[in-house]
Formats: structure tokens, C-alpha cells, sequence
């Protein structure tokens, strides 16, 4: 049986969610990607990332560039694209907007399949088990992943308001913790885009690495080189003798 130590662990992927109200610059944040990236685009449009020179994948379009309308196809073509990156790229990143948007198509499929009202319980526990397949699948690929999602008022148990995931009840809930970092996008009235990193009685913010500060730029490429931990110079020096 093999022992490993954490502190062996070095320069682990990062696994975040990007959350935000609608305009807030979500996908713009891809732009600030310092590695390899591959864009997933649930149909949210990519107005905002013209001129990034950026690869992207599009839900709504096969290879050909033919639109794709049916929501089962749409979610076919999430799981192609799913086996692609499994099967190993060039990328180092893979930021997939927005987790809203899958979800809009999941649901839509499934009424398809329950179309009878008396089946919206069966239906909404399909939707919970399918979305956390989804997120699950696409969060331990091997590649920094980043997944956006919008932004929406919601209430605690006592009954504070606060703003979490757009996402059904029970999906909101626990998607949280299936990723190291949960952003929160926020814009000033200056227009300063930033990330809230720490939880709050008003987000759903969280660090595991612990070495983001509680508000940090809108800046992927600085939020990666704060969590990755710096390779020794005597380690560098055995690697190459």
C-alpha cells in the first residue's frame, strides 16, 4: 500500500467557479487566462471575447458549423466535447460558461421526457442528479477548469438575503463544494471588476488554498500565479542534472 505526503503535492490544478450577475464580465474573464485555454460556450455569445484569440467549442454548432436546436442534441454534443478533452489536449485550461445555461438545457430535455405535471418531483431529482454528473465529470478532467454561473438573490435559513448560484435548490446548494475557489464577480459603480475570494453572510465565496486575499483583481492569470506554489531552485537544479 503506498503512502503519499501532502507536502509532495505541488502545483495542483485549480478548480473554480466564477459567479456573477448578468453583465458583470463572467466570460470576459476568460480573457485573462495566462495558459492554453479552450472555451465551452453554452450559447451565452462570445461578443465579449472578440479579438482574444481564444479556442472555443460551441454548444449550439457541430464541427460544420450547422446550429444545433434540439436540447438533447446540445447536451450530446457537451458530452463530445467532454470525451475530446478526457482523451488528452495541448490546453491547460478549460473554462466552460455557463453552468445556468447547461442547466436551462437539462431541464428542457427533461420536460420532454416527464411532460406529465404529477412527474415535476421525478423530474427536478433528475435534474439535481444529472447537473452533478455534469459538474463532477467536467471538474476532475486533468486541466485548470473554470466554470461560470449566474448570480441570484436567494435566503437563508434565517431568512438573510443573500447572493448564490443560479442554479436549481438543491444544485445551488451543493456545487459549492465540489470546487477549491467560488468567486463572486462583482462591479463597483466605477466599473472596477473584481473577485470577492472570502465566504460572507452575503456570498457563497470560498479559498481552500488559502493564499487569495478576500478581494483580489478580475484576473484569472493573478489568481492562478497566487495559488500555485513556487518550484525550489535546488529542486530546478536536480531536475536538470
Amino acid at each position: 500500500m503506498k503512502i503519499l505526503n501532502t507536502a509532495k503535492i505541488d502545483n495542483p490544478q485549480i478548480k473554480a467557479i466564477i459567479y456573477g450577475e448578468s453583465g458583470a464580465g463572467k466570460t470576459y474573464s476568460a480573457k485573462s487566462i495566462d495558459g492554453k485555454a479552450l472555451v465551452i460556450s453554452g450559447e451565452s455569445g462570445l461578443l465579449s471575447l472578440r479579438g482574444a484569440d481564444l479556442d472555443f467549442m460551441d454548444l449550439s454548432k457541430d464541427d460544420n458549423g450547422k446550429t444545433i436546436s434540439e436540447p438533447r442534441d446540445r447536451i450530446r454534443r457537451l458530452s463530445e466535447i467532454f470525451a475530446y478533452l478526457q482523451a488528452g489536449t495541448g490546453y491547460t485550461d478549460v473554462f466552460l460558461d455557463s453552468l445556468t445555461e447547461i442547466q436551462e438545457l437539462v431541464v428542457a430535455n427533461l420536460n420532454k421526457e416527464f411532460p406529465d405535471r404529477k412527474d415535476s418531483l421525478v423530474l427536478w431529482g433528475e435534474n439535481a442528479k444529472r447537473m452533478t454528473g455534469i459538474i463532477k465529470a467536467f471538474r476532475d478532467l486533468p486541466y485548470n477548469i473554470w466554470m461560470t454561473c449566474l448570480a441570484e438573490a436567494d435566503k437563508d435559513e434565517n431568512a438573510q438575503r443573500f447572493m448564490g448560484l443560479a442554479l436549481s435548490g438543491k444544485v445551488a446548494r451543493n456545487t459549492p463544494q465540489y470546487f477549491d475557489l467560488v468567486l463572486y464577480l462583482q462591479v463597483d459603480e466605477e466599473k472596477k471588476r473584481t473577485f470577492v475570494t472570502a465566504k460572507s453572510s452575503k456570498n457563497v465565496c470560498k479559498d481552500r488554498s488559502g493564499r487569495l486575499d478576500p478581494v483580489e483583481p478580475a484576473d484569472l492569470g493573478h489568481i492562478a500565479r497566487k495559488i500555485v506554489i513556487p518550484q525550489p531552485v535546488n529542486a530546478k537544479k536536480e531536475k536538470q542534472a
